[in-house]
């Protein structure tokens, strides 16, 4: 994953080509008042890439991957995406499309119903829509729509209830935070200082290390309670000095992702690095390496994770 979405944290960002939405100010042009949800009847990737292909002549805001509930945005939530068939509609709403095949229940996973979900009750609170199946709606239920989708597999019902928190929610909303200074959760070797030099550090220090060609992690230990979906947020002090490359590492069923931030900005706040199927289990999961191609301290100072 490399740039990250400015509206919502644990999305990629991946604009679409310009010629396939409208440039808009909602909510300033247009009022947002409906969320609708679409099956790409495709990949992720080949979706994401799509939107930005200049022969597609249509976009949608977000994309969600089925193993892992993983998110790219291509249009920003204040331009209109081209997604609903229904100008009306497109100018009012968020286009939420989902990895698969309408047909093919198994591509609508529990992973990516929850990260689903969670940006769909992240868009309602923000914009003040509804939290019921009036204004969070199919892509079916547009008038005039030819499309069928989300289908007869996708279950409205775990939606739903994922998306207003009420029964069903099997565990959604555990976070844990783990600090450099957390005993017995943060591990790092000696190569790594310790600091107070910026106000934007997390606690009372930080750590910082001078990039080198070898990993030498600082890592962050979890009690993870289940296998899901989880928002990976890191919080980090900024400065101009700092690494512009740094790599986080997070450990994952299906191998080792990593993800590249620059800490000269952003500093002081909780930086989400995305969504990741995490495994169940007291282990390392998250950690900063010191293999880094830019110049400046790598910086270790809080992560904090939480069930999608």
């Amino acid at each position: 994953m490399g740039t990250l979405s400015t509206d919502y944290g644990p999305a990629a960002w991946a604009p679409a080509y310009s010629g396939n939405y409208t440039a808009s100010s909602r909510e300033s042009s247009y009022p947002i008042n409906y969320v609708i949800i679409h099956v790409a009847q495709g990949s992720y990737a080949g979706t994401v890439n799509w939107f930005q292909n200049s022969a597609a002549g249509v976009s949608a805001h977000y994309t969600f991957r089925s193993s892992d509930g993983a998110v790219t945005q291509s249009v920003r939530d204040k331009d209109v995406a081209w997604h609903a068939g229904n100008w009306t509609y497109n100018t009012q709403s968020i286009g939420i499309e989902h990895e698969g095949y309408v047909n093919q229940a198994s591509w609508f996973t529990d992973a990516m119903y929850r990260a689903s979900a969670a940006l769909t009750r992240h868009l309602c609170d923000k914009y003040g829509i509804p939290k019921d199946r009036s204004r969070i709606i199919g892509h079916n239920q547009v008038p005039g729509a030819t499309h069928t989708d989300p289908g007869p597999y996708w279950n409205w019902t775990t939606y739903m209830q994922y998306v207003t928190g009420s029964g069903g929610g099997g565990g959604g909303g555990w976070t844990a935070t783990v600090d450099n200074t957390t005993s017995g959760r943060f591990t790092a070797s000696a190569n790594w200082g310790v600091s107070t030099y910026s106000a934007q550090r997390q606690g009372v220090d930080y750590r910082y290390a001078n990039p080198v060609g070898a990993s030498d992690v600082a890592w962050y230990r979890f009690n993870i309670p289940a296998t899901a979906s989880y928002r990976v947020d890191v919080w980090y002090p900024a400065d101009p000095g700092y690494n512009e490359s740094t790599p986080y590492v997070v450990v994952t069923p299906s191998g080792n992702q990593t993800v590249v931030v620059n800490q000269r900005g952003g500093g002081g706040q909780w930086r989400s690095l995305g969504a990741f199927t995490l495994a169940a289990g007291d282990a390392n999961k998250v950690g900063v390496s010191r293999w880094a191609s830019g110049t400046g301290y790598v910086i270790a100072d809080a992560v904090r994770v939480t069930r999608l």
